[in-house]
């Protein structure tokens, strides 16, 4: 099956577009001084959950403990583990859920539902010698997971009955990711793992559908390489593609890539963390060309900056700039969105004179108006 795609790009207009509130601090998390947190608190390595019932972050506490985190908008703690890690949560049709796991196995899955958490115990998922992740829900009530065996598979866990859903011969599954609709897309690589290898995007809504495929896979596409740091919804699947002239933020749908910014043109350089869609609305961060570490919203071919490193925002310790003395450190992972387009981003808080102290991590939203 041959991909034939098209690139399309969009004129950016700035004056028709949803606007957006100046960042508001939801929580700030340093090891004493903090603000709607508890002392320690880090969260900088998990994306917001803009779900219905609150922001969802996995953290740390301050001993090194995971917990899972709510802010509505006072913080409180839903979950925690002495031994393991918790995942990042997901929603699917009003229930947060996430697992906690280690090195060798996935042990428990949360799932919290109008106020009430439940959880259960996970066994006998597949051989102790594989590598099982990537524990997410779909449709009907199933939950999919990958098994890093030699088979290279994922399977589906419904009431401790476990069953295959995909297998080939793959070389490599990349870890997948679900939408809001309960389908998954996930990045296939075949016959080795370099980065020559072909590669494919094949999405799951009831069936396997091939939705990209990179030069390797099919020499007439347009597409060399693509990344797997993706989102999607209705609108679309949002990822950084490589072509002929180098990398573009891009929104597959109808066989269509519709060209959002490129690197070089548009932005410095894109981050390789998840662009975030959400109803029609893309939130993705990266370096503008001047260099400064930039979030950016996209929505009907319009683009705005939400944020940008040398920023003041307003505290509870008064006036902080987005900033650091490690570039690599102004940014935290990806943002959230919420179903009415609210963003939610960690970002460092410095003294607003001297990007060497370092105030916290600030939680910070952007609302929508």
């Amino acid at each position: 099956m041959k991909t034939f795609l098209t690139l399309i790009c969009f004129f950016h207009s700035l004056t028709i577009f949803a606007s957006y509130s100046k960042p508001q601090l939801i929580a700030r998390f340093n090891s004493s001084d903090h603000f709607n947190s508890a002392p320690g608190i880090s969260c900088y390595s998990s994306d917001p959950l803009a779900a219905e019932s609150g922001i969802f972050l996995s953290c740390k506490d301050s001993s090194g403990d995971s917990i899972l985190a709510r802010f509505r908008p006072e913080f409180e703690v839903l979950a925690k583990s002495n031994s393991s890690l918790f995942s990042r949560p997901v929603e699917l049709n009003s229930i947060v859920s996430w697992y906690e796991f280690n090195e060798s196995q996935l042990n428990t899955f949360f799932e919290f539902e109008s106020e009430k958490l439940k959880q259960k115990k996970l066994r006998d998922l597949g051989p102790l010698s594989s590598l099982i992740d990537s524990f997410l829900p779909i449709k009907n009530g199933f939950y999919i997971y990958r098994l890093q065996d030699d088979d290279k598979s994922f399977n589906l866990w419904k009431d401790d009955v476990v069953s295959s859903l995909f297998k080939n011969s793959s070389s490599h599954l990349f870890p997948p990711m679900t939408n809001e609709n309960g389908e998954f897309i996930f990045k296939r690589r075949q016959n080795h793992l370099s980065e020559n290898a072909p590669d494919d995007l094949i999405l799951w809504d009831g069936e396997f559908k091939t939705i990209l495929k990179d030069r390797d896979s099919d020499p007439q596409s347009i597409i060399k390489s693509f990344r797997h740091q993706y989102s999607f919804d209705q609108e679309g699947i949002a990822l950084v593609v490589t072509d002929d002239r180098g990398e573009v933020l891009v929104i597959v749908k109808n066989g269509a890539l519709n060209s959002v910014v490129r690197v070089g043109q548009d932005v410095g350089s894109l981050d390789y963390f998840s662009p975030k869609l959400r109803n029609g609305i893309l939130v993705f961060r990266g370096n503008d060309l001047e260099g400064r570490k930039t979030l950016w919203v996209y929505e009907n071919g319009n683009l705005k900056r939400l944020l940008t490193q040398g920023d003041v925002v307003q505290t509870d310790k008064g006036p902080a700039r987005v900033d650091y003395n490690n570039q690599d450190a102004v940014f935290f992972s990806s943002a959230g969105v919420s179903k009415n387009g609210d963003v939610y981003f960690q970002a460092a808080l410095t003294d607003i004179d001297s990007p060497r102290t370092l105030l916290g991590i600030g939680l910070l939203a952007f609302y929508r108006e």
